[in-house]
Order: C-alpha cells, then sequence, then structure tokens
C-alpha cells in the first residue's frame, strides 16, 4: 500500500497565507479530480442560501464535505496524492500515480477585467521556480509544461460564478518521477519526470518550490494582466520559429501577442489563434 506523504502543510500555509489570506489547505489521500472538486464546492455554494448556523459562521460538522464551511468561498489549495480521473483540455485524461505525481488545484477569487494568457502566466510562475536558469523547461502554448522536448505537465483553469465576482480554479499536474509513465500508446507527446531535473525530488518538495511562485503571480495577475508576463513566456516558448498546426492552420510559430494569443506566419500571412478548443502540434518529427 502506498505510504501517505508528508505535506508539510502547516509550514507550507504559513509561506503562503500570507500572501493569500484566507487560504485553506487540505489534502486527499484519493479524488477523481482536485479541479472539479472545488468547482462542485463553489456552484454548490452559489446554488444554496446561507443557512442561519453559516451567517453565525458556526456550522455543523458534516453540513458540508470536507468540513468546509458552507459560502466558504475563500482560497482553498486542494491536494490529490492519488488523482483517479484528472481532466485536461478538450476532455482529455490527465493520467496521475500516487507518490510520483504532483496533483494539485488551487480555487481563489479573482476581479479580473480581461482573462487573456493566465494559463501562460501560471506556467511561465511554475517554469522559474522550478528552473529559475530557464535551461529546460519550456512552454507549449497555451498551457503544457515540456521538458528537453517532452512532455512534463499541464494546467487547466476553469472561473466560476461566485458572488459578484468569479473564483478561479487552477489545476496543475507533474510527472515527479518515472514511476508516473504510462504506456507510449497513451501519449502522444513524449514522457518527461521532474526528477530528470531535480533529482530525487519529491511531489511535496515540487510544490513547496513553486506553489509560492504560483500564488504571487494569480494574485498581481488582476493589477498586471498577461502584460508583465509576455516576455517572460516568450523566454521559454516552445513553439517559437517551429513548424506547427492549430486547427486547420499551418505555419511557424511568430510567439504571442499582448493578450496571450498564438500568432502563426502561414502562407496567406500572420494569423492569430486563441485559446478555446484549438488543438496546437508541433510540425512532423518535433513532437
Amino acid at each position: 500500500m502506498q505510504e501517505h506523504q508528508n505535506w508539510g502543510a502547516e509550514a507550507l500555509w504559513q509561506d503562503l497565507e500570507p500572501l493569500l489570506p484566507g487560504l485553506s489547505i487540505e489534502v486527499l489521500a484519493r479524488v477523481e479530480s482536485t479541479n472539479a472538486t472545488l468547482v462542485e464546492r463553489v456552484r454548490r455554494d452559489e446554488a444554496t442560501p446561507p443557512s442561519s448556523a453559516a451567517a453565525r459562521g458556526g456550522d455543523r460538522p458534516g453540513d458540508r464535505p470536507y468540513g468546509r464551511r458552507q459560502h466558504d468561498l475563500h482560497p482553498c489549495l486542494l491536494i490529490a496524492e492519488h488523482q483517479t480521473h484528472g481532466r485536461g483540455r478538450q476532455g482529455r485524461a490527465w493520467h496521475s500515480t500516487a507518490g510520483a505525481s504532483l496533483t494539485f488545484s488551487l480555487s481563489l477569487p479573482l476581479e479580473v477585467a480581461d482573462w487573456s494568457g493566465l494559463s501562460l502566466v501560471v506556467g511561465a510562475a511554475i517554469a522559474e521556480a522550478l528552473d529559475p536558469e530557464g535551461r529546460r523547461l519550456a512552454l507549449k502554448w497555451p498551457n503544457d509544461l515540456w521538458l528537453d522536448e517532452r512532455k512534463l505537465g499541464g494546467i487547466l483553469i476553469e472561473t466560476v460564478p461566485a458572488g459578484s465576482s468569479r473564483m478561479a480554479v487552477v489545476g496543475v499536474g507533474l510527472n515527479v518521477s518515472d514511476r508516473a509513465r504510462v504506456a507510449d500508446s497513451q501519449l502522444g507527446t513524449g514522457f518527461a519526470c521532474l526528477q530528470e531535473l531535480i533529482p530525487d525530488i519529491t511531489p511535496p518538495e515540487a510544490l513547496a518550490r513553486l506553489a509560492p511562485a504560483l500564488v504571487k503571480a494569480l494574485a498581481a495577475f488582476p493589477r498586471e494582466g498577461f502584460g508583465a508576463w509576455r516576455e517572460r513566456f516568450s523566454a521559454r516558448d516552445l513553439l517559437q520559429g517551429r513548424a506547427l498546426t492549430a486547427g486547420l492552420l499551418e505555419g511557424i510559430g511568430a510567439g504571442v501577442n499582448e493578450r496571450g494569443e498564438l500568432l502563426i506566419d502561414t502562407a496567406q500571412g500572420r494569423q492569430t489563434v486563441s485559446g478555446g478548443e484549438v488543438s496546437v502540434r508541433l510540425g512532423a518529427g518535433q513532437g
């Protein structure tokens, strides 16, 4: 049986709570999807009128799963030791292995006028925290982290109405050790794990390294937007200057614009691709 890992939640909370006041940290041994769990909590909070107990801040134990209070829309970092039905973009499955993968989601309220480029900011913040010299970790637009031309992890961002604002739910999945490897037939982008970059690192250690940078980036995003990160993303842009296809478009990656949209130089001229549900692939022989 897989032993539970020591996530150092108390120390992590002490590091993060000053950056994100009201933060709670939860660790679950097993869950289908951390993103789905947090999204469902927010939706349920929105749909359920506050009880008199909630108005007093004193829900009865058992009123809510996981011990959350009614209408508690404070930030939450939810960590799963084993995520059984992780999700990526376009409904893809994200495979994780207990003790060999890092899977977590962070929910927080954000007052944002323009959400453009948020996944690029998240990716850049994580990459800088794990590979500060910028030599090996690259970012594949719009939401993947790659190590040495192979996929290391992915990001899934969802937003949910929460009163007068919206809650952002930022999900991250990273392969940490080689035990997270799945059959090559299930992969179209190769396999990479974080221990190739940082030998012997564990999932809790990886989280401790990247979480402060991620929280700082998210807290500043409503004020700074993608603009503050455009050059930092571009420094790790896997698609820059590479042959690629995006939906029906074929061409050469030309970076991203000020809104974080992908630019492609095609035979018909420069084209712009927004996030949405477009799948982007490198040209033949490039992964």
